[in-house]
C-alpha cells in the first residue's frame, strides 16, 4: 500500500488483527453471539451513526469543493441508506423505534462521538478523515479476515449483517476515503507522526468500543 493510509495502515495493522480477533467479533462471525449482545450493539451503533453523520457534516463545511461533495454524499448515506438498514434490522432483533430513541449511549460511545466530533471541528479536512478511517477501513479489514468463520456460520442474520463490510460498494468507499486522505496529505505540510497519533486514537476507540459491546457497559446511576 503507497500513501499516507498505506502507512498508517502498516503501522496499526498489528492493532487491527487484535480488533479481528476480538471475542465479540469471532463470536458474531463464527453466529454463537447471544442476541442480547447483539441488540445492545445495535442500539449502541445507530446513536454512533448520528456521530458519524455530524462529522461528516462538519468536514463538508470546511473542505475544497470535491471534498466537501464526498462528504455531504457519506452524511447523506449515513442518513438515509444506513438509518433505513437498521429500521429494517430491528423487527428482525426485537426492537422497535422507540426502543433506539429511548436508548442512552454508552460511555465509551459518547467519547467516540466526540472525539470525531470535536477533531472534525477543531482540525483541518485532513486530519478529521483520518480520525473516521479507522471505523470504516478496520470493518472491511475485520470482514476479510473473519470470512472463513463467515462461510460457517449458520446465523442469517449475522452473516447478512456482516457481508456488508464484504460487498463491493463498501470497498468502494473505504477506497474513497482512502483515497481523499492520500490526497489531501500530499497537498498539505501536516506532520505525518501527528495524523498517527489520530489514527491511533480512532483505532483504540473501535478496541473500547467492540470491549463495551461485549461487556453491555451502562452509565452509573441509572434512572430507576
Amino acid at each position: 500500500m503507497a500513501g499516507l493510509t498505506g502507512w498508517l495502515f502498516q503501522r496499526a495493522k498489528p492493532f487491527w488483527d487484535e480488533l479481528a480477533s476480538h471475542p465479540f467479533v469471532v463470536s458474531l462471525y463464527r453466529g454463537d453471539l447471544p442476541l442480547e449482545r447483539f441488540r445492545y450493539y445495535v442500539l449502541q451503533d445507530y446513536n454512533y451513526l448520528i456521530g458519524m453523520m455530524r462529522t461528516f457534516s462538519i468536514i463538508a463545511s470546511k473542505s475544497p469543493p470535491w471534498l466537501a461533495a464526498a462528504a455531504l454524499e457519506i452524511a447523506h448515506s449515513d442518513a438515509t441508506v444506513e438509518m433505513e438498514n437498521y429500521k429494517r434490522l430491528l423487527p428482525r432483533v426485537g426492537l422497535t423505534f422507540d426502543d433506539v430513541l429511548r436508548s442512552e449511549p454508552a460511555p465509551t460511545n459518547v467519547a467516540y462521538m466526540n472525539f470525531l466530533i470535536s477533531t472534525a471541528a477543531l482540525e483541518p479536512p485532513l486530519t478529521g478523515l483520518v480520525a473516521v478511517l479507522p471505523c470504516f477501513w478496520s470493518y472491511q479489514y475485520i470482514a476479510e479476515r473473519n470470512r472463513h468463520l463467515l462461510e460457517e456460520n449458520p446465523n442469517p442474520l449475522y452473516r447478512e449483517w456482516a457481508s456488508v463490510y464484504l460487498s463491493r460498494e463498501y470497498g468502494e468507499l473505504v477506497k474513497r476515503l482512502r483515497d481523499a486522505v492520500d490526497r489531501l496529505y500530499e497537498e498539505s505540510c501536516t506532520d505525518r507522526e501527528r495524523l498517527w497519533r489520530v489514527f491511533l486514537a480512532g483505532t483504540r476507540y473501535e478496541k473500547m468500543f467492540w470491549d463495551m459491546a461485549l461487556h453491555g457497559e451502562e452509565w452509573p446511576f441509572k434512572e430507576k
